[in-house]
């Protein structure tokens, strides 16, 4: 049964939350790294810890949500966000911080494969490339105002102060999830309710989920460059304050938000795997142009450009795995994807840093740029399966 907008609105909202939260924490959680002494090996090092839970994790999480109500696990999540990053403000915890960022991964991590299978679960329009493009958007929506809401807090007042207005925002989000409406009715394969072990070889066994668990590895390899060094980057490298870095972020978050409904309605038109391979080619051109940028306006326009081609990418790649998924599984594959995903963050940060500390800031891009190659490689080899 199809769900009128109007049903809906409460989980984009909680999207939107969700959104906000994450990026007022993007900027802010690497420059605060930093005030309290934590050097660029450190800081990657603090990004393979917690994406090494999430990789751990996520999959379970995503499992689990086939078999119970989806919404206790984005509440629990937004919750456990919530408590462990204020306990991050919290000088006694400090020493800690490794292991809170494993433990933060490990529960916030229940959010992401609950969300996705909602956002099926929710479907309203009949057109899935369209639905996920407008879950994207809603919480890039959020992503575009948390940036530059949180550095004007960070450099008004402190740090600390913007990360608790995150957990104030991720208690509001936890809370609201008791009006969204529960997902369509188990269908009869699903209350059959087999093991988890069977549900992962009936995913494996279908070739073109295999190669959409292959490409988020690739998408994450570039991506973390962006998300976790880019901040540290543009105030230490190019020389922007603590809010020109989020109002970085934010405009760029305004370019995905803007194009990536747009690209999920041509792929539901004209074939998913082709706007998906437009989008690769245009985001590692844009992330050559990063690596080449030195003033604050360069950067911008090169971010700008970056956030246009790269934002529909994951959106894109889940309806098509949303497609490729048989019936009763899709928290279970959204967690696995979700997975790969993390692989992607595990692998990178500490050739970053090394790249960063041994060569040049800048090369951390160029690296980020040739990991995305890969990505149209891969797309090249299956594109006709996929479509």
């Amino acid at each position: 049964m199809k769900r009128s907008i109007h049903s809906t609105l409460p989980f984009y909202a909680v999207i939107l939350l969700w959104g906000f939260g994450s990026g007022l924490l993007t900027p802010v959680l690497p420059l605060y790294a930093r005030t309290l002494g934590f050097s660029i090996n450190d800081w990657g090092l603090l990004v393979t810890v917690y994406a090494a839970s999430t990789f751990i994790f996520e999959w379970m999480w995503g499992a689990l949500s086939d078999r119970i109500d989806r919404r206790a696990f984005i509440a629990a999540g937004l919750l456990s966000g919530s408590a462990l990053t204020f306990l991050y403000t919290l000088k006694a915890f400090t020493p800690f911080l490794y292991v809170l960022q494993f433990i933060r991964g490990a529960t916030f991590i229940m959010v992401g494969p609950a969300v996705k299978a909602l956002v099926s679960d929710l479907n309203s329009s009949g057109g899935i490339g369209l639905s996920m493009g407008l879950y994207s958007s809603v919480r890039r929506l959020g992503s575009v105002v948390g940036p530059i809401v949180g550095t004007l807090i960070a450099q008004t007042y402190s740090y600390e102060s913007a990360l608790h207005v995150y957990s104030i925002v991720y208690v509001i989000g936890a809370l609201a999830t008791i009006t969204i409406q529960k997902g369509e009715a188990p269908s009869p394969r699903e209350t059959e309710t087999p093991g988890i072990r069977e549900d992962f070889k009936a995913l494996l066994e279908i070739r073109a989920i295999l190669v959409l668990f292959a490409v988020p590895v690739i998408i994450y390899m570039g991506g973390t460059v962006i998300g976790s060094f880019l901040p540290i980057y543009a105030q230490e490298v190019v020389g922007m304050s603590t809010v020109g870095v989020g109002a970085l972020f934010s405009v760029g978050n305004i370019a995905g938000f803007l194009t990536t409904p747009v690209f999920g309605w041509l792929s539901d038109r004209h074939g998913r795997s082709s706007v998906v391979l437009t989008c690769f080619i245009l985001s590692t051109a844009a992330m050559f142009g990063i690596s080449l940028a030195s003033t604050p306006l360069q950067l911008t326009a090169s971010l700008i450009f970056f956030t246009m081609c790269f934002s529909p990418l994951t959106p894109l790649l889940l309806a098509m795995l949303t497609e490729a998924t048989p019936g009763g599984l899709l928290g279970t594959s959204m967690g696995i994807y979700s997975t790969f995903e993390n692989l992607g963050i595990v692998l990178t940060p500490p050739v970053y840093s090394l790249i960063w500390t041994a060569y040049a800031p800048s090369a951390i891009f160029v690296f980020g740029a040739l990991t995305q190659i890969l990505g149209i490689l891969l797309i090249l080899t299956v594109r006709k399966r996929t479509d």
